[in-house]
């Protein structure tokens, strides 16, 4: 899927890099901004909303350092999609094992390797 843009818009590129050969993302992002031609509103707009895209990448970078801040921008987001943390699985049983076995899910909290 493609998109083309418009005048007057700031796009937000983000790209998986350190993709192996099975699709598997070294977790490495590559970003980048579109800005479209200004045609109804003054450069000085434009120029502020390629501020703002700026100020997104930026934040990218500094939640990759600052777990806390990564923690309270998530919430913020879970809040204002209306997500409920309590109702995402910790934890799935594998089936044919009585709950003896358990697949963690992206929303397990662990630390190092898991």
């Amino acid at each position: 899927m493609s998109y083309t843009i418009r005048d007057d818009e700031v796009a937000i590129v983000l790209k998986p890099i350190d993709v192996d050969e099975d699709g598997e993302w070294g977790g490495e992002l590559n970003t980048r901004l579109a800005v479209g031609t200004s045609s109804k509103v003054k450069m000085e707009v434009l120029s502020y909303l390629v501020h703002l895209a700026t100020l997104m990448g930026t934040f990218l970078e500094m939640a990759q350092e600052d777990e806390i801040l990564y923690r309270e921008v998530e919430d913020r987001r879970n809040a204002n999609l209306n997500i409920d943390k309590r109702e995402e699985k910790v934890y799935e049983e594998v089936d044919g094992t009585q709950g003896k076995v358990l697949k963690l899910t992206k929303y397990t909290k662990t630390q190092g390797n898991a």
